[in-house]
C-alpha cells in the first residue's frame, strides 16, 4: 500500500519549506522514523523522517524545490512482506530503467550530444554543511570518496575532491562554471577566460533572509535612531562579575546586560513590545517579554528567542545565550526557538562598527542596536578623561512610534546600561 507523506506544519505559522537534501533514491528501502529528507523552514534546517517502513516510491519535489504545507512530499510503498518488498522494489526499479532509457533516448536525439549520467546516485553521508559545500563549489558528493567515521564525508573530503579542478575556485568557494565547447573547433574554454559573472542561486536560509528583508522593508516605515552610552561603570561590573560566572561555566558577555537594559524599558514602553497586523489595521502588545537575538552563523544570520525574559536573572540570561549560540551555529535549535520574538536586539559585536540601522524583524515594532565599545576621550566632571564609550541605535516603525516615544525608550536603556547596577539590585 503506498503511504503519501504531506509536508506538516512544523513550525508557527508555517506555510512552505524548501528540500535542501534527499537522503535516499527512489527504491531504497526506509526504516521507520529513519531520517529522508532535509528542508529548510523559514526559521530553521529540519530532517523530517519516514513514519512508515518500505520503500521509496516517489519524490513530491527536487533538491531547491519548494513545498507548501499539505502538499505531497514523498511516498513510501509500505512494507507487508519479504516478497511485496522485493516485489515492489523490482516494480519501481523496472519503471525507472523505462523512464532512464526513454529519457536517454530523448537526449541521443538533441544535436547537442549532451552526456547525463540518469543512474541512481548512491546514499551520501553528510552533514548539511559539507553537502552546502559541496553544492557551492559544483562537485557531485557521491564521487567524493569518504574519509570520516562510518564512511562520512567531511569538509577535507570535499576540499580535496576540488583542489585538483581548480583550486583558486575551490579556496574562493564559489560554484565551478561549465565548461564550453566550440562548434567550430573543439577545445575547453577556462572560467577566466569565459565567465564574466558566477551566479549561485539563493536558497535555504538566505532565500528565507532574502524573503523577510524585504518584507520588512516594503511594510514597515524605518526610521533610526542613534546615541552614545557611557559604559566604564558597566565594563567594570562585567569584570567584577565574570569570576563568579566561570564557576558556574557561563561566558558573561555584555550581551546579557543589553538584553536586561531592554527588558526594563520594554514594561516602561509597552507599544516597543507590540506587532503590527496590516490586515486588521492594529497595533498587539504582547503580555509577555520575549527577546530576539540576531545571530551570525556561516549559513546566514538567525534569531534566536530568550522568552520570559523579564522573569531570568543577567546570569540566566547569559547561560541561555551561551547554549543557543552554539547550537544555532550548530544548526541544533527547534524551530519554537526561533519564533516568538516581541522585541529583537542586534548585536554587532567589538568588531563592528561604532553605529548601524539594523532591519525591524517584521511584524515587530522595532529593533535595538549595540555596538562596539571603545576608548574615547569624555567629559567627567568638567574634566576630559578616557572612558568606555559604546554606539547605540534604534530602528522603529515610525507609522506606529513617533520620535517622541523613541526618544524616551532609548533614554531609559542608556540610563541603565550606564548605571548597570540598577539591572541587577532587583535580581529578576
Amino acid at each position: 500500500m503506498a503511504y503519501e507523506f504531506r509536508l506538516p506544519d512544523i513550525g508557527e505559522g508555517l506555510h512552505e519549506a524548501e528540500v535542501l537534501t534527499w537522503f535516499k533514491n527512489i527504491g531504497d528501502p526506509v526504516k521507520e522514523n529513519e531520517n529522508l529528507v532535509e528542508v529548510q523552514t523559514d526559521k530553521a534546517v529540519v530532517e523530517i523522517s519516514s513514519p512508515v517502513a518500505g520503500t521509496i516510491h516517489s519524490f513530491g519535489a527536487e533538491v531547491g524545490d519548494v513545498v507548501k504545507v499539505g502538499e505531497i512530499l514523498f511516498t513510501v510503498l509500505e512494507n507487508t512482506n519479504t516478497a511485496a518488498i522485493t516485489e515492489n522494489k523490482t516494480i519501481i526499479q523496472q519503471e525507472s530503467t523505462q523512464e532512464t532509457s526513454f529519457r536517454h533516448q530523448a537526449i541521443q536525439q538533441d544535436s547537442r550530444q549532451t552526456q547525463i549520467n540518469l543512474l541512481p546516485k548512491q546514499r551520501v553521508i553528510a552533514a548539511p554543511s559539507v553537502r552546502k559545500l559541496a553544492r557551492d563549489l559544483g562537485i557531485d558528493i557521491t564521487e567524493v570518496t569518504p574519509t570520516g567515521k562510518a564512511g562520512k564525508v567531511t569538509e577535507e573530503d570535499v576540499r580535496s575532491f576540488s583542489a585538483p579542478a581548480n583550486k583558486e575556485v575551490a579556496a574562493a568557494i564559489m560554484p565551478v562554471a561549465p565548461k564550453v565547447v566550440s562548434a567550430v573547433q573543439p577545445q575547453q574554454v577556462t572560467i577566466d577566460e569565459l565567465a564574466e559573472e558566477i551566479r549561485e542561486p539563493i536558497r535555504g536560509l538566505r532565500k528565507r533572509i532574502y524573503e523577510n528583508m524585504t518584507l520588512s522593508e516594503s511594510k514597515a516605515v524605518h526610521c533610526s535612531g542613534m546615541d552614545e552610552v557611557v559604559v566604564t561603570r558597566l565594563v567594570d561590573l562585567r569584570k567584577q562579575l565574570q569570576p563568579h560566572a566561570e564557576k558556574v561555566g557561563v561566558k558573561l558577555t555584555y550581551l546579557p546586560f543589553f538584553v536586561k537594559a531592554a527588558v526594563k524599558a520594554l514594561k516602561r514602553h509597552p507599544i516597543f513590545n507590540a506587532s503590527v497586523d496590516d490586515e486588521r489595521m492594529e497595533i498587539c502588545y504582547k503580555k509577555h517579554i520575549h527577546i530576539g537575538v540576531a545571530t551570525a552563523t556561516e549559513a546566514g544570520l538567525i534569531v534566536p528567542v530568550i522568552r520570559h525574559a523579564d522573569q531570568k536573572t543577567i546570569l540566566e540570561i547569559a547561560e541561555e545565550i551561551q547554549d543557543l549560540s552554539i547550537r544555532a551555529r550548530e544548526r541544533k535549535l527547534r524551530p519554537h526557538e526561533l519564533t516568538g520574538s516581541t522585541f529583537t536586539i542586534s548585536n554587532t559585536g567589538g568588531n563592528g562598527g561604532w553605529y548601524a540601522t539594523p532591519i525591524i524583524n517584521y511584524p515587530e515594532v522595532a529593533i535595538l542596536g549595540v555596538h562596539s565599545i571603545k576608548r574615547k576621550p569624555i567629559v567627567q566632571d568638567d574634566q576630559i578623561v578616557i572612558g568606555d564609550v559604546m554606539g547605540m541605535s534604534i530602528t522603529f516603525d515610525h507609522r506606529i512610534i513617533d520620535g517622541a516615544p523613541s526618544n524616551a525608550f532609548m533614554t531609559d536603556v542608556h540610563s541603565f546600561i550606564e548605571n548597570p547596577e540598577l539591572l541587577i539590585l532587583e535580581g529578576k
